[in-house]
């Protein structure tokens, strides 16, 4: 089978090489669609990588083969599977944060999603291997995994009906959490370097989203809420520089959301007195439970969530370069991967 393997010093190679076999109790998995995400280029950018690098995660395919003991099953069925799943008996777990718990961090596909087939251990066939619902396409299923942790973060601010979020970024990740606060009649603003993606996040239906123009917005922000500032501020992009500015765009008692990764660097200066003062909170979210990809996939089959408009950047295995620098260009906002256009069988 053909997949896409980590080199070294970033690069990516598609190579031909055995389908994994399984064992009890496992599946094989055909991909049929699997989304390049933001933490895969990230990966790319890192100087400290050695392989084997497991590539790709958001995974939508079929039953290819079961290992004796897989029930629950069957061959050709259509389904979503997770790359990272918990142990449900450590002391994160216990304590509601599967996505710290050490199994979960470990865990991982085999080879990765960016592969004609991937194998499923036998506790990811248990726990994140879930049948896609009739009348939802493989491409919107993939997403599956990236609106759960888009969910658990939504999840984790705890914002009621009328307050409002700014949602700093407007990529994919961005966008769908727009899209998951607007569900929950959460007033969403937006901000993002380019005005293209602030016109798509508009389109979209957030209330208003602004290009660089930082006066602006932060006057309009203060308008809208009596001067009191935004009840969150979601971080899905930017620079520590940038988040320390926009503090003083929360109001008292709102929450700073960290919902991305910060390369090259990570640092910022926080003034400890007016989080004091302010009773501000610092809110972060990693990765999503087990449940949040169940509810994220009935979202997506109940169309509640619509993610039809980001299915159209499509790409084989073969076409990795290109799709990595069209979303590194920003001219596409989700590239997903269709592995079966390249023609293997188990």
């Amino acid at each position: 089978m053909k997949a896409l393997l980590y080199q070294a010093d970033g690069k990516v190679g598609l190579r031909e090489v055995p389908v994994p076999a399984i064992g009890a109790g496992e599946a094989l998995i055909a991909v049929d669609a699997c989304g390049l995400c933001g933490s895969d280029i990230v990966k790319l950018a890192r100087k400290d990588l050695r392989p084997p690098v497991p590539l790709g995660h958001e995974v939508a395919g079929r039953v290819a083969a079961l290992g004796p003991g897989a029930s629950g099953l069957r061959l050709g069925q259509r389904v979503i599977l997770s790359h990272h799943v918990p142990c449900f008996e450590c002391h994160y777990c216990r304590h509601g944060q599967e996505s710290m718990c050490r199994e979960f961090k470990l865990s991982n596909l085999d080879p990765g999603g960016f592969a004609e087939f991937v194998r499923a251990s036998a506790r990811h066939v248990r726990h994140v291997l879930l049948p896609i619902p009739e009348g939802l396409s493989s491409a919107e299923a993939s997403m599956t995994e990236p609106l759960s942790c888009c969910l658990r973060n939504v999840r984790r601010l705890g914002l009621d009906e009328g307050d409002t979020a700014v949602v700093v970024g407007l990529g994919f990740i961005g966008l769908l959490t727009s899209k998951l606060l607007l569900s929950r009649k959460v007033r969403v603003l937006g901000f993002d370097i380019d005005p293209q993606r602030a016109a798509l996040a508009r389109s979209l239906g957030v209330s208003q989203a602004w290009a660089g123009e930082e006066e602006a917005a932060r006057r309009e922000l203060f308008s809208m809420t009596e001067g009191r500032g935004a009840d969150a501020l979601v971080f899905t992009a930017g620079t520590p520089e940038l988040a320390a500015r926009r503090l003083g765009w929360l109001r008292d008692g709102g929450a700073f959301n960290v919902f991305a990764s910060f390369h090259p660097s990570s640092a910022m200066t926080l003034d400890l007195n007016e989080v004091y003062h302010r009773e501000l909170s610092v809110v972060a979210s990693y990765s999503p439970q087990v449940q949040d990809l169940k509810d994220s996939l009935a979202l997506l089959a109940s169309r509640t969530i619509d993610v039809s408009s980001f299915t159209h950047s499509v790409f084989p295995l073969s076409g990795f370069e290109e799709a990595l620098a069209s979303v590194r260009s920003r001219s596409v906002v989700k590239a997903l991967f269709l592995p079966s256009r390249n023609g293997a069988s188990a």
